[in-house]
């Protein structure tokens, strides 16, 4: 379901399927807005940034690249799992 959701005054698409259940205090969504998919995008540009510097064995190429992967990553899934906007407490 593409829904649309107002936060502050301004918009920004879901693709929302609902809340499936709950961790740590945190309600666990699957939703996608467009900063999911900009994160996801830098997320595989950091592989190929990273998968580069192995092949030219660059050291500092493949910390920085390693570090830009763990953590686009992360908070790319972590923003897709937690519809976009994580509510830690209420």
């Amino acid at each position: 379901m593409i829904t649309k959701e107002i936060h502050g005054g301004y918009t920004m698409p879901f693709i929302n399927t609902g809340e499936l259940f709950e961790v740590f205090g945190v309600k666990i969504h699957i939703g996608v807005n467009i900063f999911a998919i900009l994160m996801f995008l830098v997320f595989l540009l950091s592989i190929k940034a990273l998968l580069s510097s192995l092949k030219s064995k660059n050291v500092l190429g493949i910390i920085f690249g390693l570090l830009a992967t763990l953590s686009f990553g992360f908070f790319s899934l972590a923003t897709i799992f937690t519809y976009g906007y994580p509510i830690l407490h209420h």
